[in-house]
């Protein structure tokens, strides 16, 4: 799985980076799905709109059908997913989401129903200018696989999630005027830039050499680098790292 992931990683970012309207979206959002092994990708951002306040943009993978079902139902009054999901700054596990309430349990019932999994997670995405992101993905793995699997999904998708919401405001007219790095990826640069191998990198900050690569890997993208020294050049010109000593 995690060898499937890696490459799942460097496809996906690079296709996202690619997408020019809504229709490629949402063909990333299928191939990221497939790629994974999900049974569900979804994404849904509120302001978002670079002109006034718009609709809530949406990119699902659901099937139309549950999609006019989950609005007849009115399941968004209800759904935890939703409801708690824009209010967190870290990530859910629908695990966690408690089902004694009748609607919320007939809610992930009929979910499941209609194609979703049983299990889930979702990344909220909180930007600079009060747009917040939410990104969703849903499968049907057994509590052992899900165990292990979410810790690969956790890695991989908290940098994708960033990179698709940021991609989201670029379609709604957002021209954001720099390249915003997360404080990870300004870390694993600055370490880079120290001399350190992608090893050291791991060690020093606790991380897996494959999360290591994934913060590289995005920085580069959103800095428009070809390769890792040449996003610390461009880091170290736009006075985003420390001067070596």
């Amino acid at each position: 799985m995690s060898d499937i992931v890696g490459s799942s990683f460097s496809t996906t970012l690079s296709h996202i980076a690619e997408v020019s309207d809504r229709e490629s979206l949402d063909m990333v959002m299928k191939e990221l799905a497939a790629s994974y092994g999900l049974s569900s990708a979804a994404y849904f951002g509120i302001g978002v709109s670079g002109q006034s306040k718009g609709d809530p943009f949406l990119a699902v993978t659901y099937s139309s059908d549950w999609v006019e079902h989950y609005k007849e139902r009115r399941f968004q009054e209800i759904d935890p997913v939703i409801q708690t999901g824009f209010r967190r700054l870290l990530p859910l596990d629908w695990d966690g989401f408690a089902r004694s309430d009748e609607r919320v349990k007939t809610l992930f019932g009929e979910a499941s129903e209609f194609g979703l999994g049983r299990r889930g997670l979702s990344i909220p995405v909180h930007g600079r200018h009060g747009d917040r992101g939410l990104f969703s993905i849903s499968c049907d793995h057994a509590d052992r696989d899900w165990a292990h699997d979410k810790l690969l999904y956790l890695r991989d998708f908290q940098v994708l999630a960033t990179h698709i919401h940021d991609k989201v405001l670029r379609l709604e007219g957002h021209r954001p005027k720099d390249s915003h790095l997360s404080p990870r990826e300004l870390e694993c640069l600055q370490w880079i830039a120290e001399g350190k191998t992608v090893w050291e990198c791991a060690t020093i900050l606790g991380l897996s050499q494959h999360t290591v690569r994934c913060y590289l890997e995005s920085a580069r993208h959103k800095l428009n680098a070809t390769s890792n020294t040449h996003a610390v050049s461009m880091a170290h010109r736009a006075g985003l790292l420390l001067p070596p000593l």
